[in-house]
């Protein structure tokens, strides 16, 4: 019985084994690449978020002054200051000729909220223009996004991606992006 046993496993794994072969990689599993240039196939992009509050503040925030005054130009707020700052490296992996994609999440908390704020971006680059294309969402823990954008950016590029709010009364939220891109 127990021969039997081990020889129907040997042949489940074989089946196995033949019909991965057969059908390629699943999605969400890495695999080697045989071509001879594989390392510059993959890249990393780093966004970094500003997530920004805009409401009566007439302090200026240091963090953020280089851009306040873009901010002013969108925006008719008196004030801005800064909540947080997060960083969020997604590795791009092959998809199709040029192309390289990836994407990432990450959780934000406030120091002023019970609730955590997500990140997440979804990444598009061509190994040959320096741009990528991201769309970010920004939620509030619930299905729903607060902030939901699409975007072509340049490395090294600041985007106002927009704004909103949590609730009717809540101050307005904005979020900023930088895109740094590394071909390696």
């Amino acid at each position: 019985m127990i021969d039997k046993i081990a020889k129907m496993r040997r042949k489940s794994l074989r089946f196995a084994l033949i019909m991965a072969l057969a059908l390629g990689p699943l999605p969400g599993v890495a695999g080697a690449q045989e071509r001879e240039d594989a390392a510059e196939t993959v890249q990393n992009v780093q966004l970094v978020f500003h997530l920004v509050e805009a409401d009566g503040f007439t302090d200026n925030d240091p963090e953020i002054s280089d851009v306040v005054s873009e901010l002013r130009k969108l925006f008719n707020f008196q004030g801005y200051r800064l909540l947080s700052t997060s960083v969020l490296n997604i590795g791009l992996s092959y998809f199709f000729p040029g192309t390289v994609t990836g994407s990432g999440r990450q959780r934000i908390a406030l120091d002023d909220s019970r609730t955590p704020l997500a990140i997440s971006a979804e990444v598009r680059a061509r190994r040959t223009q320096g741009t990528v294309r991201a769309t970010v969402t920004l939620t509030d823990m619930v299905p729903l996004p607060l902030l939901e954008a699409s975007v072509t950016m340049r490395d090294g590029q600041r985007v106002v991606l927009g704004s909103a709010r949590r609730s009717a009364d809540a101050p307005v939220l904005i979020l900023i992006v930088t895109p740094s891109i590394d071909p390696t």
